[in-house]
């Protein structure tokens, strides 16, 4: 991706080791062209998706399994990777990909929004604050990550209802529901439109708090990185393309950043963010799926309570590891490409 990118942009630094210098910026949302962004991001999102699938399903049976609020109706599973085995046994290749299409429909739908919405946030806080890309960061895209997510979940939690309900389907029992259309048919008529944003007060506090965590440490690791060249640091070879070009006729240039930083920056964003937002996604999965007595009565703070003195705290973290295990990787991986996006799209 880089070399197209470098034949119609890119101009070498005088001092390739000091990223940044001079004032030069982060590419910022007026610096795209919108259908090229959109585009990229659609293609490259759905190709991660499809890698990354199979452990989501893991996670969310993991995370429903011994709660006595939720039907089991698949085998039980001893980890993840005797999940992995497990579900192959029992429900062949296509239980790997169960909801997909579902859930893929909301994902790309809710990530342009979110995506978007990052974006154009990030940069009118950064001129709000009249100090971009310098001071304030934690600050500005963390608010930044949490108001995308909010405006996603909009979307995203009716699709993340339909998607984990077909999730947790085995073969134990007769399925209850054929595919997407017919869960979200059937919770319209049950409980209406009220049915379909089950848990969204769930989801925002778990998916807002990770958005803004994902993000500041995101951003606040990428500048470190960034200061303390961590090619230099690593020995390795410096790269000489350093700026990119946006308008060739006026001279303004953007930092071209370092794919290096990104990988590292996604990583660590990840791993803090999952692991200390697990908790909130164990209670959000469960009462998004579970049966309860009285809904009135149940509620984020009941659903945790509950799983604590029944099953112990250490439940609140489960299914850590495959959420660790498909997180980081997408984390790395969509970042990267989310980051040589923006290079691709520059007007």
């Amino acid at each position: 991706m880089n070399s197209d990118v470098t034949q119609k942009h890119v101009e070498k630094s005088p001092n390739p080791t000091t990223p940044g210098h001079n004032g030069y910026k982060q590419i910022q949302w007026d610096d795209l062209d919108p259908k090229k962004y959109y585009f990229y991001n659609f293609i490259l999102s759905g190709c991660i998706d499809v890698s990354m699938y199979p452990l989501d399903i893991i996670r969310t049976r993991l995370q429903v399994q011994g709660s006595s609020n939720i039907a089991q109706s698949f085998h039980h599973y001893n980890g993840t990777f005797d999940g992995f085995k497990k579900l192959y046994k029992y429900e062949g290749l296509k239980g790997y990909y169960k909801g997909f299409f579902t859930s893929e429909l909301g994902y790309l739908s809710s990530r342009a929004i979110y995506f978007g919405t990052y974006e154009v946030v990030k940069q009118s806080l950064q001129r709000w604050s009249n100090k971009p890309d310098k001071s304030d960061l934690l600050y500005i895209t963390s608010l930044s990550g949490a108001t995308a997510e909010i405006c996603a979940s909009c979307i995203w939690v009716p699709f993340d209802l339909v998607t984990q309900t077909l999730q947790i389907q085995g073969k134990l029992t007769e399925p209850k529901y054929k595919n997407g259309p017919h869960v979200f048919h059937s919770i319209y008529k049950e409980r209406s439109i009220r049915g379909l944003y089950r848990g969204f007060g769930a989801t925002m506090i778990r998916n807002v708090p990770y958005s803004g965590i994902w993000w500041g440490t995101y951003e606040l690791s990428k500048e470190k990185l960034h200061k303390c060249n961590i090619r230099e640091y690593l020995n390795l070879k410096q790269r000489k393309d350093q700026f990119l070009n946006v308008h060739v006729d006026d001279g303004y240039k953007v930092h071209n950043e370092d794919p290096l930083v990104h990988f590292i920056s996604g990583f660590t964003a990840a791993v803090i963010a999952t692991t200390l937002t697990n908790p909130l996604d164990v209670a959000k999965t469960r009462l998004q799926t579970g049966v309860f007595e009285s809904m009135k009565n149940t509620n984020f703070y009941t659903v945790i309570r509950d799983t604590i003195k029944k099953e112990g705290v250490r439940a609140l973290w489960k299914g850590l590891v495959p959420s660790l295990l498909t997180s980081a990787p997408y984390s790395m991986i969509s970042i990267f490409l989310y980051e040589e996006v923006k290079k691709l799209s520059l007007k």
